[in-house]
């Protein structure tokens, strides 16, 4: 008992000491009180570097959503829903070509800092727009060039030439009326109005000269030029049927898959794809999501269409009929010919 009373009456008197002498105790106290902010300055320190990651910026493609797609579209004057849909792909893929990047409509970051160093300069170039509306009686066969999920102005003047429903969007129906127009006119139907379809449509490529009368008369001896020039790219189109395409693609089988490959040392999917169709004169875009955006669908698929996985698609295939595909299918594969495995999302029709 006497041991216990000589080790607490110390502790006793320890305290009272600390008690009384305020000024002598609290540097064993402030060196717990200054251990805190020591802590603290890293906590402090870490929130730092995370106040600069909202500066990345995220890569946007179809079917992204979110506020990031939201500042595009407004940027881009589309609607803006959030949602990466046809219109937003077409103004970006837009915006891209007149600003000399690659038009493959994904907002990476070249096309994010391109979209930052626009943001003051095309305010002034908005006014331009309004000219749009006198295309409507004149346009020219320079004309923006219009696809399908296209929302331009000069949407309604095609449509009205065309004599199909005029609301401003490029839809299914007007894609068939364009095929259709093509193919009626020589012309090679992939639905995409380009400066020989504008000129068929009797766009005139004179309306910068109509100031001077004397030009006037010369304008019907250019459109003898034009209808040479389809010839170019038509040739290899036409002749490219299903069974081409798909013994071309056979050509393949067992090269490696390569991530991001578009060339016959590596494919991926999409690569692959698009890479088979391109020798025969038909361009896609180089994403599958994209390529699923770019076709119309079918339900009723035939050997030569696309198949794809997903929605937006993250896989695409040639359909070869009978349950097969030809595809790329991942890292550590090569291109080969499978049976159909699960149940695709949508086909599309490439061929016509």
């Amino acid at each position: 008992m006497r041991r216990r009373e000589r080790t607490v009456r110390p502790q006793l008197a320890l305290r009272s000491g600390l008690g009384a002498g305020v000024a002598l105790a609290i540097p064993a106290t402030g060196a717990l009180v200054a251990a805190a902010p020591a802590m603290a300055a890293p906590g402090t320190g870490t929130t730092t570097p995370s106040a600069t990651t909202p500066t990345v910026k995220p890569v946007l493609f179809f079917g992204s959503r979110g506020e990031a797609v939201k500042a595009i579209q407004a940027q881009l004057q589309v609607n803006a829903d959030g949602i990466f849909g046809p219109a937003t792909l077409s103004a970006v893929k837009s915006f891209q070509r007149s600003n000399g990047l690659y038009a493959d409509g994904i907002v990476g970051k070249l096309t994010w800092a391109k979209l930052a160093a626009a943001t003051t300069p095309t305010t002034p170039t908005t006014p331009t727009t309004p000219t749009t509306p006198t295309t409507p009686t004149t346009c020219s066969a320079n004309t923006t060039t219009l696809r399908f999920g296209s929302t331009h102005a000069l949407v309604k003047v095609l449509q009205s030439k065309l004599g199909v429903e005029v609301d401003g969007i490029f839809g299914r129906a007007t894609r068939a009326g364009v095929v259709s127009f093509q193919a009626q006119n020589g012309l090679y139907a992939d639905g995409i109005v380009g400066k020989l379809t504008w000129a068929k449509l009797g766009c005139s490529t004179t309306t910068p000269t109509t100031p001077t009368p004397p030009t006037v008369p010369t304008t019907p001896a250019t459109p003898p030029t034009v209808p040479t020039t389809p010839t170019t790219p038509t040739t290899p189109a036409p002749s490219a049927t299903a069974a081409q395409i798909i013994a071309y693609a056979k050509t393949f089988q067992g090269v490696p898959y390569v991530w991001g490959g578009s060339t016959p040392s590596g494919f991926d999917c999409s690569g692959f794809v698009s890479y088979v169709f391109k020798q025969y004169g038909i361009t896609m875009p180089r994403v599958s999501a994209q390529q699923q955006a770019y076709f119309p669908s079918t339900t009723n698929p035939q050997p030569g269409d696309l198949l794809f996985y997903g929605y937006p698609a993250y896989h695409v295939a040639i359909y070869l009929g009978d349950g097969m595909m030809i595809d790329a299918p991942h890292p550590g594969s090569t291109v080969g010919v499978r049976a159909i495995y699960g149940k695709p999302s949508s086909y599309a029709r490439v061929l016509r």
